[in-house]
């Protein structure tokens, strides 16, 4: 038991233990469009000192910094490319000079060997380079008819044209990136990766190596080579160098059968690389963004890291937008509604008792009696300022502080049905009086000498009619 337990921690810690010195991380391809936005994608490979790839690297080991974030953006999933099942893009140049005639059919049964054992999603093309650097078969991911047509290359070159070659394979890249007939691009897996099976040696290409490693580096394209020399070996070094310069792998093949063996290996490479998915914070602005890939092992000083610059889309969010909008208009419906619930019902609506019309809450008199009135009447002295003033409509006017009165008077010392006054020929009259209000009856007349006196009488015996049950306590009232 304690045996299986060790064994099982050994190889958890196998995969760290081979990040010693000269292992790298190196980033190949960032993914970010505006169809899986804001979930982005990195291919990243991970090589141990001795050149091979380090799998089994946990996910909790990758960290993704964004534009100098110090914080991590949060790394949703970590998986090789044979797992993730996205592709690659691949071109294999073939040295095609006479110099490799002599083992022709071998060359071609490892390149067939090779292209028919991709995955469904690999595309691939070839390129072979002699006198001139010909496109054998473009991208495709018919496999079978690009092996037919590798299958149809010709060793009879003179030259030997290497650099003229890889930049055929890195145009094929650039072709693709570019719009076509139907003003599209050719959608191509994001991992790529250059071939090459050569001796090494260039005779004449006029494109300069220095450019080939430029144009490579500036679009992420490692370029793996399989070293093989049926003459000297001294310029397999160059391969070597153009291999270690752009991120690819060198495989010397000094024995024919190690050709396939090299190809076996290097799909194995690139298969895998680690497709690492996280979440951006980046905004979609069209402008570079400075990304680093770490890998950080806590409790250990072991940290890899690469950086790389990525242009993020330029696009309107309008998913965003709308589901942004729907909320606050939710919101506002919402509160809407809790309004119109919770808010204090209006008070019902008041009629005059006399003319029927609608009153507004603030009247305490109707304003519509008090326009149309002949005659008023204007509080001396009791509850409300002075000469306030109420219409004197109808046949009949009631005072007092209940409801039920024409004119209602809210004073404590005034009863709930006070007075009354009966108009039959509306007079001035100077003064009246009750038992605690002063007050007087008015119309528009010339003089005070219109008003008989059996009029004053009949104003008093209606005020002295009107019951108060106060009237016995101060009878000389």
């Amino acid at each position: 038991m304690k045996t299986h337990l060790w064994t099982s921690f050994a190889a958890l810690l196998a995969p760290v233990a081979a990040l010693g010195a000269g292992a790298q991380l190196s980033i190949q391809q960032v993914q970010a469009t505006q169809n899986r936005w804001p979930h982005v994608r990195a291919y990243v490979n991970v090589i141990g000192a001795s050149g091979s790839p380090i799998q089994g690297l946990s996910q909790d080991l990758f960290r993704v910094y964004e534009s100098g974030n110090s914080d991590s953006s949060k790394v949703e999933r970590v998986e090789s490319l044979e797992a993730a099942q996205t592709g690659a893009s691949i071109v294999i140049v073939i040295q095609a000079s006479g110099a490799m005639l002599g083992i022709q059919d071998d060359i071609k049964k490892a390149v067939a060997a090779f292209v028919n054992g991709l995955a469904e999603k690999d595309q691939v093309a070839v390129v072979d380079y002699g006198e001139t650097a010909e496109i054998v078969a473009p991208f495709s991911e018919e496999k079978g008819e690009v092996a037919g047509k590798a299958a149809k290359i010709t060793f009879t070159g003179r030259s030997f044209l290497l650099y003229d070659g890889l930049a055929q394979a890195i145009q094929l890249y650039a072709a693709a990136a570019s719009p076509g007939k139907g003003g599209a691009q050719t959608l191509l897996p994001a991992a790529k990766a250059i071939i090459v099976i050569s001796d090494g040696r260039d005779n004449g290409s006029a494109t300069d190596v220095e450019k080939v490693i430029s144009d490579a580096g500036k679009r992420r394209i490692p370029v793996h080579a399989v070293a093989h020399s049926e003459l000297d070996q001294e310029s397999l070094a160059n391969l070597e160098m153009i291999a270690r310069r752009t991120g690819g792998t060198y495989r010397p093949a000094p024995n024919v059968d190690d050709i396939n063996k090299s190809l076996t290996v290097i799909k194995d490479y690139i298969n895998k690389m680690y497709v690492i998915q996280w979440k951006t914070r980046l905004d979609h602005d069209g402008k570079d963004h400075k990304i680093e890939i770490a890998m950080e092992n806590e409790g250990s000083s072991t940290s890899l890291k690469s950086s790389i610059l990525v242009r993020t889309p330029d696009f309107v969010d309008w998913l965003k937008i709308g589901i942004i909008t729907a909320v606050i208009l939710l919101v506002v419906i919402g509160g809407l509604a809790i309004y119109l619930f919770t808010r204090p019902k209006p008070p019902p609506t008041r009629f005059c008792p006399v003319c029927k019309r609608a009153q507004m809450p603030e009247w305490e008199v109707c304003l519509f009696c008090l326009k149309s009135a002949k005659a008023r009447l204007i509080m001396q002295k009791g509850a409300g300022p002075k000469g306030k003033t109420w219409p004197l409509v109808g046949k009949i006017v009631s005072l007092g502080s209940g409801p039920e009165n024409s004119i209602r008077i809210l004073d404590g010392a005034v009863s709930a049905k006070h007075a009354g006054v009966a108009l039959s020929t509306i007079y001035l009259l100077e003064a009246g009086k009750t038992e605690h209000a002063t007050f007087k009856v008015m119309r528009a007349i010339t003089t005070a000498l219109d008003v008989p006196a059996e009029s004053i009488a009949e104003f008093r015996q209606v005020l002295d009619a009107a019951p108060n049950p106060r009237r016995r306590r101060n009878p000389q009232s």
